[in-house]
């Protein structure tokens, strides 16, 4: 299989150099990831904005670049502007979580979604943790369940997979779940005179968040959840479709 390899970590991040040694064995990997760390970057694209694009020697096998560019941008470019021949899109390993409202900002899971905008199946991996990442962990789990997750991958949905940072053999399970609500202790410090800064630390689920992605992370099991781009809802769509305004 032909792979697509980004994230928004950008292409030196210890996540996607792990998953790209695990799927070399099996596929031919190319990485195309921006330059620099792209966290947050959500939907954004470089419109009107040049962008470099530059080759490097990272793994043996595997052709790997960066854009300074966005997730999307990578794969966009990728996809129409060299038109590479790819089957399969995967974004990650994502250091930190990637789980419920988490996809509305996160570049790892929206640069899947530019790929399906491109009619290309995509999955987006991350790994649940605040520091000391168990990437290696992480990077052998999806190797031991990779075949029979690509039974189930379309170009009409991203698979949103997170991992808890624990040992491979400590993760109880997969769960094939909704998504949640992530919530987190954040807020703006002032850094200096005229500087602010957002952090914040994830707080543990709350009664209402049973049986989603947030619960079972938290639980140890792994999490899989099919999300697609449209925003559309269809609940509210068919009741207003034939009001006259």
């Amino acid at each position: 299989m032909n792979i697509l390899l980004t994230n928004d970590d950008g292409i030196f991040s210890e996540g996607i150099l792990a998953l790209a040694n695990v799927l070399k064995e099996k596929h031919n990997i190319t990485i195309i990831a921006p330059d620099g760390n792209r966290s947050g970057f959500s939907r954004s694209m470089s419109f009107h904005k040049d962008m470099t694009f530059l080759p490097h020697d990272l793994i043996s096998g595997v052709k790997s670049y960066s854009l300074s560019g966005t997730p999307g941008d990578c794969v966009r470019f990728g996809l129409t502007g060299l038109n590479l021949d790819v089957d399969l899109v995967i974004s990650g390993i994502n250091l930190g979580s990637n789980l419920g409202n988490d996809i509305f900002y996160s570049g790892t899971v929206n640069a899947c979604f530019e790929a399906n905008f491109c009619k290309i199946p995509a999955i987006a991996i991350s790994n649940v943790g605040r520091s000391d990442f168990k990437i290696k962990e992480t990077a052998k789990f999806i190797e031991k369940h990779l075949d029979n997750i690509l039974n189930y991958i379309s170009k009409d949905y991203t698979l949103n997979i997170n991992l808890p940072n624990i040992n491979a053999d400590d993760i109880k399970g997969i769960i094939v779940c909704k998504t949640g609500l992530c919530r987190y202790s954040d807020g703006y410090i002032k850094t200096s005179e005229n500087t602010y800064q957002l952090i914040g630390e994830p707080l543990p689920p709350c009664d209402e968040e049973f049986e989603t992605d947030v619960y079972y992370v938290y639980n140890k099991y792994a999490t899989i959840s099919p999300v697609v781009h449209s925003m559309l809802d269809v609940n509210t769509f068919n009741k207003l479709k034939d009001v006259k305004f």
